[in-house]
């Protein structure tokens, strides 16, 4: 009965399926933070433990889907703590940071929202013309123990950004813009892969 179950559950995913007829429509049951107050303000953040949809898989591997609207510099934060300004070590992922052109993530200590120290570059790599104004960008996040950490793109079964920090925390998530306004989506459902229905046959 088990087995009939799940093969009727991917029967109904797959028939429930199909291509968005927009873009936004990928960001349907997200929540949403809009931000234009830049780089140094005291953005809040959101416990990481209490998202609707975070799946933990037997490996403790925390995962969830998120993403970003705007042009450039989509910084997401990974803290211990929902206020990480006393000596707090923490991460910050600058997705398409300068003008749209290459992601970085660094490991620092952050004393205060406008101070940051003992900065270290973990990852840098080239983005170009990843964000937009006109298609949000989803991925999903997955922290593993030990602190592998690999963000993967909607529709794409390989990361586009895969790095390691022991110290990572997959407590809280913050989010801040640079120089323009960003739209961010978290807590969003978990993509229906498109992939899984791949060579279902389905009789007349």
């Amino acid at each position: 009965m088990l087995v009939l179950a799940t093969i009727i559950t991917v029967f109904l995913k797959c028939f429930a399926y199909s291509a968005p007829s927009n873009n936004f429509e990928v960001t349907r049951g997200c929540l949403q933070y809009n931000t234009d107050h830049g780089y140094k303000h005291a953005h809040p953040y959101y416990p990481i433990s209490r998202f609707q949809h975070l799946n933990v898989t037997n490996d403790d591997v925390k995962i969830f889907r998120m993403g970003v609207l705007g042009p450039n510099d989509g910084h997401l934060r990974l803290a211990p703590t929902m206020f990480p300004y006393d000596k707090t070590e923490m991460n910050e992922i600058v997705l398409s940071g300068w003008a749209n052109t290459k992601t970085v993530v660094r490991h620092y200590t952050r004393n205060s929202p406008q101070e940051q120290v003992s900065k270290i570059v973990l990852r840098e790599q080239s983005s170009i013309g990843m964000l937009s104004y006109f298609k949000p960008f989803m991925f999903t996040v997955a922290i593993h123990p030990g602190g592998q950490v690999e963000l993967t793109r909607d529709e794409d079964s390989k990361p586009f950004l895969q790095y390691r920090d022991p110290k990572v925390s997959a407590d809280y998530l913050g989010f801040c813009n640079w120089d323009r306004p960003l739209v961010f989506f978290y807590d969003c459902p978990l993509e229906v892969d498109q992939r899984a229905c791949d060579g279902i046959v389905f009789s007349k």
